[in-house]
């Protein structure tokens, strides 16, 4: 299977392209507002119920703080039925902006607001087959990401596992070049032709093992389409970033020169989950 458009040449200088007129048009932007300053206080709490930031180095974790405080002063949180506090806020908050960590805030500059509710939800969906036949359906979702906003959490499944979160905001990633299709923005010194084959090859190959019935090497829902496998294993790059790096290194090699980390020298596995004793120890805040 390959992803729309091909990724070559040619989509390479409409990408360069479109990041020139991107970077104009950030010079034009308002000023964004001041950064939300956490205390010692919140900060600690926050390293304890999101422990992946202890595998950060001194200088990164530094980083993820600045970058929380413009992520809450810029995106708008809203409960649907869940009275949404201040340290959910700051959980949701430091996942999302681990992929982004030496990106910046602006390539989320495309929406603003954060729904979340108490549990899964239930959005009606439509899609059309391959066959072109039109269906509808009911489908529980733990997250869901609109390409222009907002972005829907389950606040249950994203205590249980925070790359709920870099799931759906890689989603919000890939819709920077104006479509979903597995192929955000790439810097000026990558190459689509190297992404797209690295990535059409790996997404070939585990659809062909799920179809002879073998065991894949990453969660099934990856070969539901190109935009779910980048979310998917950007969940494994950044938690599992040992296993990937085995078992799909030119796709490992291709994010770690995207998002300017390498997760591997952190940890072989990074913990995702809320440690259950800190899920709700009375903090008002």
């Amino acid at each position: 299977m390959t992803i729309p458009g091909h990724f070559g040449y040619s989509t390479a200088m409409i990408q360069g392209l479109r990041n020139r007129f991107l970077n104009l048009g950030r010079r034009l932007l308002p000023t964004p507002p001041d950064p939300v300053v956490l205390s010692d206080r919140e900060w600690d709490r926050l390293r304890i119920r999101a422990p992946f930031i202890e595998t950060l180095s001194p200088d990164d974790t530094e980083t993820l703080r600045k970058r929380i405080g413009q992520f809450l002063a810029r995106k708008t949180f809203k409960g649907i039925g869940l009275d949404l506090r201040h340290w959910q806020c700051h959980l949701i908050a430091a996942y999302a902006c681990l992929p982004i960590l030496h990106l910046g805030l602006n390539v989320y500059r495309d929406w603003r607001t954060i729904l979340v509710y108490p549990d899964t939800f239930v959005p009606e969906q439509e899609w059309i087959d391959d066959s072109g036949v039109h269906h509808q359906a009911v489908v529980p979702q733990a997250g869901e990401a609109w390409e222009r906003g907002p972005v829907i959490l389950s606040w249950n499944d994203v205590a249980t596992d925070g790359a709920v979160i870099v799931h759906e905001m890689v989603h919000t990633l890939d819709a920077g070049n104006g479509e979903v299709n597995g192929f955000p923005p790439l810097p000026d010194e990558m190459s689509a032709r190297d992404w797209s084959t690295s990535f059409n090859d790996a997404f070939a190959s585990l659809c062909v093992a799920i179809e002879h019935g073998h065991e894949p090497v990453l969660d099934p829902y990856a070969a539901t389409d190109p935009a779910e496998f980048l979310a998917v294993v950007c969940e494994y790059f950044f938690f599992a970033p040992a296993y990937l790096r085995e078992t799909m290194p030119g796709v490992y090699r291709h994010l770690c020169d995207y998002f300017q980390q390498e997760p591997h020298l952190r940890a072989a596995e990074i913990p995702s989950a809320m440690p259950v004793t800190t899920a709700d120890d009375g903090d008002q805040g």
